[in-house]
């Protein structure tokens, strides 16, 4: 699922992230949820199966101050997983190669790449226990 803003970023750069999930195809693993939002928009809860993703576009504003960040969680064997963070900020804006930044999901935490198409996985986080909601 994509959200896209049709507008044209006027002296700032149009950036698109990613979210998917790379989570193991199985039956005991549960959809990846994931809620997004910036101070502005909330981009809703959304469940993403295997190899799902979900994005959205937009333009970075003037003063360099544009924030979203994202809160992920699923049920593993061994107790639910989450994890909260800053998926776009002004860190990871210059990391960003073409205005593209993709985080991912897998059983062992999340990993992100700023290359279009995504190469080069970096692991970031590790998932934190419990709810965390």
């Amino acid at each position: 699922m994509a959200i896209e803003q049709d507008k044209k970023c006027f002296l700032t750069q149009k950036y698109t992230v990613h979210i998917e999930n790379h989570l193991p195809w199985s039956s005991h693993v549960h959809p990846l949820h994931l809620h997004c939002a910036s101070k502005d928009d909330d981009l809703g809860y959304h469940n993403l199966t295997p190899f799902g993703e979900f994005s959205w576009s937009f333009c970075k504003n003037f003063w360099d101050s544009t924030l979203f960040f994202c809160h992920l969680w699923w049920n593993s064997l061994n107790g639910t997983k989450h994890k909260g963070f800053n998926v776009f900020d002004r860190r990871w804006a210059a990391r960003c190669i073409s205005g593209s930044c993709y985080w991912a999901a897998n059983g062992e935490g999340i990993e992100f790449t700023g290359h279009d198409p995504p190469i080069n996985w970096e692991k970031i986080y590790d998932w934190d226990n419990g709810t965390g909601i």
